[in-house]
């Protein structure tokens, strides 16, 4: 049998564990290790709020790529995929933009 407290092997008519002290069979919460297994979990996860601006840069400078991602991510990530989709969508309309000005400036000139 294992100690409930600290997980040490113990005998069954063990009323003390001899690693930590308690009663093998009682069924405490040990702080120690939940708060080791918080720690390896905080520093091994990843915040992907962190991460959605950089979705929307890559979907800014390579559109197809952000547009395809929307398309993927739409249900599983939908945060990522909206990041991406309206990077490629801004770049998408500012080269409209710039491309329609530049050929109304060509015209202008053009007389």
């Amino acid at each position: 049998m294992n100690c409930n407290y600290c997980g040490y092997e113990v005998s069954e008519d063990c009323k003390c564990c001899p690693n930590c002290g308690e009663n093998p069979k009682t069924r405490k919460k040990n702080p120690y290790k939940e708060n080791k297994v918080k720690k390896e979990y905080e520093r091994t996860t990843i915040d992907t709020e962190k991460l959605l601006p950089l979705w929307g840069i890559l979907g800014f400078f390579m559109p197809i790529i952000g547009l395809i991602l929307f398309c993927v991510w739409k249900n599983p990530k939908p945060k990522e995929a909206a990041a991406s989709g309206i990077g490629a969508l801004s770049r998408v309309i500012i080269y409209i933009l710039f491309y329609s000005f530049n050929i109304f400036v060509r015209y202008i000139f053009s007389r």
